[in-house]
């Protein structure tokens, strides 16, 4: 379950923090607003993600750039920091798009902060220059303010570029109001598995070792972790086919599999995958594969993605062993962080003792324009909030009798029985 303040009560967001390091040299940007000059900038852009290094695949080129080409829709508006060498210093990896609640503003928002589960959105910069770029950043989007109403910029994490970020877009007269708050549970990794082991609950522990003991006398079973460009093609259809079968069983819908959206992740997994960043967990057993985790391995730094199991094999808890098992092969390459990235389902928290939180943050300044598109928007959200709770008032009473099934579209982008 995620938690979330509703957008109809926005709240004012407090604004403070800097950024570490100094303000590095004289650094000037460009606005980029074409698919051409967007694809000029993917050596650069790599670069500078392996300097920052964010440990965080959605601030990838091949992430924000793959989403562009399969749902952009509206104008891009990245905006490039270079220093005064002219080497890319950081990117504000934005477009300008029709609202689709409201009025329709134009809103200034991330890339790929639709339809595809992206987390810890953010301007990427070098350290020792972010401080000027969140400068120079906020000029430019000043100098384009005629092509936005308004800015959102979701799930977000809290961080002092960030902050600095909006304390400067407040400083320009905008007001910030924070719409919805998601948490994002991690473990940090000891550096062998049994030390792991030895730090999680007795129950969860003794679980895990019965259930994997099991599953291999009886069943033969291993987990695999494939992380090859061909062989993640080859192994990745096999994801798609148990997440669906699971989702199937259960008479629920996923957005991981909504159309449109298993082409945008193929296309990002073998770019990603040519990186060295995409990674595949197989379960085995029985001579097939019965559960399959997808993640990215970012620097020191795991993240889960998605999942899909075998309903049929449900009661050896193949989300445990499958969570399990991955903790331990990216133990043994030397990850520090496992990141479970949005949602405080339960199965995190058995797993997780630590959280991360992300935000989504509007900024509205004083113009006709945005003034109206913030009324619209709260008014729009308290409207879906009336229909939400009148529509579950009317699907609980109409399932009452038969149990408690369950319906309606995943609100996180993983699944699991772990």
């Amino acid at each position: 379950m995620t938690a979330t303040v509703p957008a109809a009560a926005e709240v004012p967001a407090s604004i403070g923090g800097s950024i570490g390091g100094s303000m590095d040299g004289i650094v000037y940007g460009s606005w980029i607003a074409t698919a051409a000059e967007l694809m000029q900038l993917c050596a650069e852009w790599d670069d500078l993600f392996r300097r920052a290094n964010p440990e965080n695949i959605f601030l990838s080129f091949g992430w924000m750039s793959t989403w562009w080409k399969h749902f952009g829709n509206g104008q891009l508006a990245v905006i490039a920091v270079r220093d005064s060498t002219g080497r890319l210093a950081a990117v504000a990896p934005f477009y300008i798009a029709r609202s689709s609640a409201g009025l329709g503003g134009r809103r200034l928002g991330f890339l790929a902060d639709d339809r595809v589960g992206s987390d810890y959105l953010n301007v990427l910069a070098e350290a020792r220059f972010a401080a000027a770029a969140v400068e120079e950043i906020v000029r430019i989007l000043f100098a384009h303010q005629r092509l936005w109403d308004y800015i959102e910029l979701c799930d977000t994490p809290d961080s002092p570029l960030m902050a600095a970020l909006s304390a400067k877009l407040a400083g320009r007269g905008m007001r910030v109001f924070e719409t919805t708050r998601r948490v994002c549970r991690y473990i940090r990794l000891p550096a062998t598995f049994e030390k792991f082991m030895a730090g999680i609950s007795t129950g969860l522990r003794a679980n895990y070792r019965r259930r994997w003991r099991a599953l291999q006398h009886e069943h033969q079973a291993e987990c695999l972790a494939v992380s090859g460009a061909a062989e993640l093609e080859r192994h990745f259809p096999a994801l798609l086919a148990l997440h669906r079968m699971r989702f199937e069983q259960r008479e629920a819908e996923s957005a991981f599999v909504a159309p449109g959206i298993p082409e945008f992740h193929v296309e990002a997994m073998r770019v990603l995958a040519a990186q060295g960043f995409a990674r595949l967990f197989l379960l085995k057993a029985g001579g097939g594969a019965v559960a399959a985790l997808y993640g990215f391995s970012v620097g020191g730094t795991f993240q889960f993605y998605q999942c899909g199991m075998h309903p049929g094999w449900k009661r050896y808890g193949l989300g445990q062993l499958l969570i399990g098992n991955a903790i331990e092969l990216i133990i043994g390459t030397g990850h520090a962080t496992f990141d479970f990235l949005r949602g405080d389902e339960s199965y995190k928290t058995r797993w997780a003792d630590r959280a991360h939180e992300s935000v989504t943050l509007r900024f509205f300044d004083q113009r006709p324009v945005s003034v109206a598109a913030r009324w619209s928007l709260r008014i729009s959200a308290a409207v879906r909030g009336v229909v939400r709770s009148v529509r579950a008032r009317l699907v609980a009473g109409r399932l009452a009798p038969i149990g408690n099934r369950r319906a309606g579209c995943h609100p996180a982008p993983q699944e699991t029985d772990g």
